[in-house]
């Protein structure tokens, strides 16, 4: 993809959802709602880190293809473009501490 295209985070009390949805303002994508749902990481051996979006379109022209290579390379790039810029990044789970292990009884 050559530019990111402009994008906006819509107002939650617009739109009842679990995640804020995104509107794309320009480009060939232009008008279209959409949200993120679930994320999926995965490190694929010899490759680069493969990523899965399940995302929901709000509000699309009819007839279009969510699957079209151009859209979901467009919304990873917004997806990157928001960790990167607006500081949205996960804290870590920390494996270590998430253990619980049984108290050892030594009456």
């Amino acid at each position: 993809m050559d530019k990111l295209p402009e994008y906006r985070m819509l107002e939650d009390s617009l739109f009842q959802h679990d995640t804020c949805p995104i509107e794309i303002l320009s480009g060939p994508f232009n008008g279209i709602i959409y949200k993120y749902g679930q994320i999926s990481l995965k490190e694929v051996e010899g490759e680069n880190l493969q990523v899965n979006m399940n995302i929901e379109i709000i509000k699309a022209p009819e007839g279009f293809d969510q699957n079209e290579k151009e859209f979901t390379q467009t919304i990873g790039e917004i997806f990157v473009n928001i960790i990167e810029t607006k500081g949205v990044v996960p804290d870590p789970i920390d494996l270590e501490s998430d253990v619980h292990e049984d108290p050892v009884d030594n009456s």
